[in-house]
């Protein structure tokens, strides 16, 4: 128990009578015993204890013991009073506590003895105050129990990550593993044959880049578009609060829902058909909530001191958007788009019934084996071949199976992999 010179008793309690006060230390076990470290009274035990080399006193951590005459020292508990000091300094300063603690042992002694005319340190038999010394800019008990506290935080916390990342590892090894046999270019440019029981997955894999590519020309110039009306032209009324409102629930929407929505919009009352405009009409929809909101958080990011510089210039508000506002939040509007390219490219529901198709015979070879699909025509899509080869299609090799779930995979982390990269490039050239 630590008390400050404050705390100590006012009252004091008579000696026992042939009481004996020992300076017992951390090491001295085997001189505990030793008459010369047996005082009469408590000034002589703190005197002597001031005696001692500044270096000799900061290894041993000294306690003062009061035990009845004839007794051996015996330390029972916690201390009655414990104090701190910093030996190797000048005399001056503290008061003992272990946030202020006295600035050399000749401050502390002095301090001690004067507190000691009542007896009050050591009320009875078998008492010990506790001298705990510490050296100049030393890290005092609270503050290693601090770091220790960081230590085990930061140790709980990268467990923590650890056990999402690991197991996240473990997947991807064990599916590269599965899919080894049929990882090879001929996977990657071949066309499905066979009724898709042999081939690669080209076909698929371009339709992917379709719908991924098409959403994208449809939904960023959109969603970006609607952030900056929101976050610099709207005012705060009921009307913005509710566009806002239907934004952050449209991106909780289950994807079948807007599966089910692009069927009804865009299938049937644009009359687009089952093609692939409808198809990325859909996933664009689907992904615009995060667009809106990343891009209305980037734009929020920008100090609001860099429009009203640009306004004294006499510039308007379109001109502060577009030379200042946008440059200096596109690495935050990346982040939206970022997520709508990962998540359009492993869609299936939305997909499903507005473009996506079993199977579409794609040229091999030539230019029209880049360009196989038209906006009106439908498409296969990795996601959708996936699912088609696992429920649909008898006699396919395991190792296509995996084969097709590890590239759509890749193509993923390295569309991610490639924004990121310009993300971060974006931000390093920030100057604030």
């Amino acid at each position: 128990m630590t008390t400050d010179a404050e705390s100590l008793p006012t009252e004091a309690k008579p000696a026992a009578a042939g009481s004996r006060f020992w300076i017992v230390t951390s090491d001295d076990a085997p001189h505990r015993h030793d008459p010369a470290n047996s005082y009469a009274n408590l000034d002589e035990a703190l005197a002597a204890l001031g005696r001692r080399p500044a270096a000799e006193t900061v290894r041993d951590d000294p306690r003062i013991v009061r035990q009845a005459a004839g007794a051996p020292p015996r330390i029972a508990g916690k201390p009655r009073h414990r104090f701190f000091v910093i030996v190797q300094s000048a005399d001056g300063g503290g008061d003992g506590t272990e946030s202020s603690p006295w600035w050399g042992l000749g401050a502390a002694t002095a301090a001690l003895i004067a507190r000691s005319r009542d007896e009050s340190l050591l009320p009875k038999d078998g008492d010990h105050i506790q001298i705990s010394c510490r050296q100049v800019y030393a890290p005092s008990p609270l503050e290693s129990r601090k770091r220790r506290s960081q230590q085990f935080a930061a140790g709980l916390f990268g467990v923590m990550a650890a056990a999402l990342v690991l197991p996240l590892i473990a997947i991807l090894l064990w599916l590269v593993v599965k899919a080894w046999p049929a990882l090879s270019p001929a996977f990657i440019w071949e066309n499905p044959r066979d009724s898709m029981t042999a081939g690669g997955i080209w076909a698929p894999l371009v339709g992917t880049f379709f719908l991924v590519f098409m959403s994208l020309l449809i939904a960023a110039p959109v969603g970006i578009l609607a952030g900056v009306y929101l976050h610099e032209y709207a005012r705060d009324n009921w009307f913005t609060r509710l566009i806002n409102l239907a934004v952050v629930n449209l991106a909780g929407v289950p994807s079948i829902v807007h599966g089910l929505f692009g069927v009804g919009a865009f299938v049937l009352f644009a009359n687009f058909g089952r093609s692939v405009l409808a198809a990325a009409c859909t996933l664009a929809v689907m992904t615009l909530p995060v667009i809106i909101t990343s891009t209305r958080e980037a734009l929020a990011a920008v100090p609001v001191a860099f429009r009203e510089a640009c306004w004294n210039m006499g510039a308007t508000r379109w001109q502060t958007i577009r030379t200042i506002v946008l440059p200096n939040a596109i690495s935050g509007i990346l982040t939206g788009v970022i997520l709508q390219v990962a998540r359009a490219a492993g869609e299936t529901a939305p997909i499903l019934f507005t473009g996506a198709v079993y199977y579409v015979p794609v040229p091999n070879e030539g230019l029209a084996s880049f360009f196989p699909y038209s906006l009106t025509d439908r498409c296969m899509a990795l996601s959708m071949h996936l699912f088609t080869l696992l429920t649909q299609v008898l006699g396919v090799p395991e190792a296509t199976e995996y084969g097709t779930a590890v590239v759509l995979i890749g193509l993923v982390l390295a569309v991610n992999s490639v924004s990121i990269g310009i993300r971060s490039y974006l931000r390093s050239r920030k100057k604030w």
